[in-house]
């Protein structure tokens, strides 16, 4: 094949115009030792097709099958649902439990005869009260205290 007819079967393969036979020429013409160095450029693209037509690959399919990731989270997921559902359940079974518990105790406590219900009753009311006077003499006091620092001193001592 002469250079002129090359680069015209070039211009013609980057136009997308050669027949078959054009395109087997061009190959076999790169395949071979006398390329001109103004071709040379074009010849790794057309060996690179030769090998990539004369490479046979295996024809087994090698499939193992792995759960998904995503699968995995799920189930994952899923427990970790149960396990808070199961723990918030318990608890708040426990919290009316010890609920019940208190206000039982707290109601248990009465009284089947009245006198010894206000009789109990006028105990803590005097309890109640002496408390309140307590804080309110010591009110008194601060009051007396307050009023004293706030006197000029001249006037107390002449």
């Amino acid at each position: 094949m002469t250079n002129e007819q090359v680069k015209q079967f070039l211009e013609k393969y980057w136009a997308g115009d050669t027949s078959l036979e054009e395109e087997l020429a061009l190959k076999t013409f790169f395949s071979g030792d006398a390329i001109p160095e103004e071709v040379k450029k074009y010849q790794p693209l057309f060996l690179w097709k030769t090998k990539q037509l004369q490479l046979k690959g295996t024809r087994t399919l090698n499939m193992e099958f792995h759960e998904p990731a995503s699968l995995q989270w799920y189930s994952l997921l899923k427990v970790t649902a149960v396990i808070l559902l199961v723990a918030t359940l318990g608890i708040g079974f426990y919290t009316h439990y010890q609920q019940e518990k208190f206000m039982e105790k707290i109601f248990s406590e009465t009284y089947s005869n009245p006198e010894d219900a206000l009789k109990e009753t006028k105990i803590v009311i005097g309890k109640i009260s002496s408390v309140l006077n307590l804080a309110k003499d010591k009110q008194a006091e601060m009051q007396m205290l307050d009023s004293l620092e706030q006197t000029p001193k001249n006037n107390i001592i002449e």
